[in-house]
């Protein structure tokens, strides 16, 4: 049985979902489909399924998720550029 948590928050009109485990974090972002993590052995953002790693500066989940919350509490939306900017200060 795998040790980890999971929520789920919704923010205007988003869903994320939050999950922590042994091995690290996930946030994910729908239905913009945008997923934060450390799973790779650095923290990282991915905005296709498919596609690059973006390199973020935190490593920590609850600055990463606060900044996820205050991004779309700010904005009510999502805004991939403005949130990549933030995460990479």
């Amino acid at each position: 049985m795998k040790d980890q948590s999971s929520e789920q928050l919704r923010l205007h009109d988003k869903m994320i979902y939050r999950r922590r485990s042994k091995r690290g974090w996930a946030i994910v972002i729908m239905p913009d489909n945008v997923r934060i993590d450390n799973f790779h052995g650095f923290p990282h953002l991915h905005l296709t399924e498919k596609g690059n790693h973006e390199p973020i500066k935190y490593d920590s989940f609850d600055t990463v998720i606060n900044i996820v919350i205050d991004h779309i509490e700010r904005n009510r939306k999502l805004n991939k550029e403005k949130l990549i900017l933030e995460l990479k200060k």
